[in-house]
């Protein structure tokens, strides 16, 4: 079982604000769909160990600027 939902929000919220470089970039991030975790919105995913794991993946290629 993960964490609660506002635990795991603050969590991804920190490292998507140093991916992005500011919290408001950041947040807008959360509540898109992203292409790249086939239209689903990182704010959807926080639910289960899983879907966490994508989104730290993902904001990891988003970084190093791997998209695909």
């Amino acid at each position: 079982m993960t964490e609660n939902f506002a635990v795991q929000y603050s969590r991804m919220l920190k490292r998507a604000t140093q991916v992005f470089g500011s919290r408001e970039a950041a947040e807008r991030w959360m509540v898109a769909p992203a292409l790249g975790l086939e239209r689903r919105r990182p704010i959807d995913m926080l639910a289960n160990e899983e879907d966490l794991e994508v989104l730290e993946t993902f904001l990891g290629r988003i970084e190093y600027g791997v998209y695909h």
